[in-house]
């Protein structure tokens, strides 16, 4: 049932008319379990409801921002603030990330408030620098989210765009079933004469995704921009793939047979790093644009080998190699799962710096980006649908203010208006 006292009070908050205490009553009910959809629903309406008199000024956003802020520290100590691309220390790193989770959690569905931002505006609000209108919003060249795209690329180099092919079995491969309406591809498990086997690749363009069932059941999920090179059929005492871009993998259980993942450093050949594991759920990002590769463990174990240095990960930890060079030493860190792997369940889930977003959203939009003035220290939390026309996301980030997007022959435009 809604609660009417809730609507009143997250109103006249947003219009500065609320007393002290009612502003305490607010926070409770913010921190409530029990209101967290209606609470979604209120910040949604606040936001799309650019006609009425709710319209979200820069001080409103940033008062809110505060105010949030200080309801969740009850749960901790202050508030959590990006800093650029400065890292929180090693042992503040948990505690830094729980209060943007627990907003992420606040409103899961398709919108949130973008609640974290800018560093500079932030630590210098009380001196705040004149806003200078360098460059307009303008979305006029929207472009609709990504979807299930791809194209199979057969042992004898036939490519064959699975949009186009007619659905079921493909005909020139036996065993061999699509299903698009699902974005799905399905390997027969060893369906295929083993005398026969050779490998297949499946690439996903960017502004697409797709799913693999592969011979032995394992499964994975290809994000935009990314491939696998597989056999049709498993044979002999090992499972080996390769990879770039990002996939999600669901391994089926062999004791005698460990699946391999071999992914391509693509800055330098020969670069490679290698996952190995019997049966577990994991996700690696290999991006040619990232810094870094990264290995995030879900379920199970798997072990991480780049050059001559290995680590074993365990469930939530997250191992990053640096791209293009010999590996020293790899680096393990605990993560949320569920952040990383929200592009599977059709989120972006932000934090970090403007330009690790934009890297996001470029490509699974497939548009390019340009940036103009400083943006180093602009950064963002948050959680959105992938569902979403980029206009969408980007005027959510742009709600926060100190910062403008446009959109023009399929190239945003990020400016910073600080």
């Amino acid at each position: 049932m809604q609660n009417r006292r809730l609507d009143d009070l997250f109103f006249r908050y947003c219009e500065k008319t609320i007393t002290d205490d009612e502003r305490e009553e607010l926070m409770a009910m913010l921190l409530s379990d029990d209101n967290r959809e209606q609470i979604n629903g209120l910040i949604d309406q606040f936001i799309r409801n650019d006609s009425t008199k709710h319209t979200l000024s820069d001080e409103t956003a940033e008062d809110i921002l505060s105010s949030i802020f200080s309801a969740t520290g009850a749960r901790g100590a202050g508030p959590a603030v990006m800093t650029g691309s400065e890292e929180p220390a090693a042992g503040e790193r948990d505690e830094t990330r729980s209060r943007p989770l627990w907003l992420f959690k606040l409103a899961a569905a398709s919108v949130v408030l973008f609640l974290v931002y800018g560093s500079y505006r932030w630590f210098n609000r009380a001196k705040p620098a004149p806003r200078v209108a360098v460059m307009h919003s303008v979305y006029g060249g929207d472009v609709p989210a990504g979807g299930n795209k791809a194209s199979i690329t057969l042992a004898d180099g036939r490519t064959y765009d699975l949009n186009t092919i007619t659905e079921g079995n493909l005909s020139v491969q036996p065993g061999t079933t699509i299903d698009k309406s699902k974005g799905e591809v399905i390997y027969g498990k060893n369906a295929l004469n083993s005398a026969a086997v050779a490998y297949n690749e499946l690439r996903t363009p960017l502004g697409g995704q797709y799913k693999i069932v592969l011979p032995d059941g394992s499964r994975a999920w290809l994000n935009a921009g990314s491939s696998l090179k597989y056999p049709t059929a498993f044979t002999g005492d090992r499972r080996d793939v390769e990879m770039t871009g990002e996939v999600y993998f669901e391994i089926e259980h062999d004791k005698s047979r460990p699946f391999l993942v071999r992914v391509t450093d693509k800055q330098v050949k020969g670069k490679d790093m290698e996952i190995t594991v019997l049966g577990t759920h994991f996700n690696i990002s290999s991006y040619g644009d990232e810094p870094t590769m990264q290995t995030t463990l879900l379920e199970g174990s798997v072990r991480v080998k780049k050059d001559e240095v290995t680590t074993v990960l365990t469930p939530g930890q997250q191992a990053r190699v640096v791209t293009g060079e010999a590996a020293r030493e790899i680096a393990v860190k605990t993560v949320d799962t569920e952040s990383v792997v929200a592009w599977k369940e059709g989120r972006f889930e932000f934090n970090g710096n403007i330009r690790e977003i934009m890297r996001q959203i470029s490509r699974w939009y497939d548009l390019d980006v340009r940036y103009e003035g400083n943006v180093e220290r602009k950064s963002f939390a948050g959680t959105i649908s992938r569902k979403n026309n980029v206009s969408e996301v980007l005027k959510m980030l742009e709600m926060t203010g100190g910062i403008q997007f446009r959109i023009d022959d399929r190239k945003i435009t990020v400016k910073n208006t600080d």
